[in-house]
């Protein structure tokens, strides 16, 4: 099995899990991906997720805004009387299946930094942190990995829901050819590697979308 680590913080949930991330997560429970978003639906933290019972769930956050996520879900978690805890797993991607692994221990990456950018590139796989950032509007990134139309009430709902249902995001992260951007758009671009292939240079960038008539 091929692994490569994520540049994350496991935090394990426990208690009313099942029913404190149902309540405040923007995407159903066996879903891969999930995200917490502020009331008006920007990002506080994208995350992986792995449900161990009703009681325990792990999610693998950005390291960067565990300290920020916290403090979000402080009010949350008393409320739903859940904790919140550094979990002794680490999250890795399955290179094969692109699922994620959940390991108590972890032996050196299969590839390097630069082919795992590439591998993410390939398979649009962007990193909070790296290609978007905390309070980025969630539908600009990859809606239908980390939110659910159908699951009810969660915070920040209404705005998505409206931008969804009645227009469309202003933008989108697409992978794109450095070649093919505009020079604003090149300036801007995260995850920049060349093609081993052709050597033109790639990454993400966020493209503006045409206006829904």
């Amino acid at each position: 099995m091929r692994l490569y680590k994520l540049p994350d913080t496991v935090l394990s949930i426990k208690g009313n899990a099942s029913g404190f991330l149902n309540g405040i997560a923007s995407n159903v429970l066996d879903a891969p991906l999930n995200a917490f978003l502020n009331q008006h639906g920007r990002i506080i933290a994208t995350f992986r997720q792995h449900k161990i019972s009703d009681d325990e769930f792990l999610i693998s956050v950005p390291a960067i805004v565990v300290d920020n996520l916290l403090k979000h879900l402080e009010r949350y978690a008393k409320l739903s009387h859940v904790s919140i805890v550094s979990g002794a797993q680490s999250a890795c991607i399955n290179l094969d299946t692109l699922q994620t692994e959940w390991v108590s221990s972890h032996q050196a990456n299969s590839i390097t930094d630069e082919q795992f950018t590439f591998f993410r590139l390939n398979h649009k796989i962007p990193l909070m942190g790296v290609d978007y950032q905390a309070d980025e509007f969630i539908l600009n990134v990859h809606e239908y990995d980390y939110v659910s139309y159908t699951k009810g009430c969660f915070l920040g709902q209404e705005p998505v829901a409206k931008v969804h249902n009645r227009a469309q995001p202003s933008r989108q992260l697409i992978v794109q050819f450095e070649d093919r951007c505009s020079p604003e758009e090149a300036a801007k671009m995260t995850s920049k590697v060349p093609d081993p292939e052709t050597g033109r240079l790639k990454g993400f960038i966020f493209s503006p979308l045409p206006h829904r008539k």
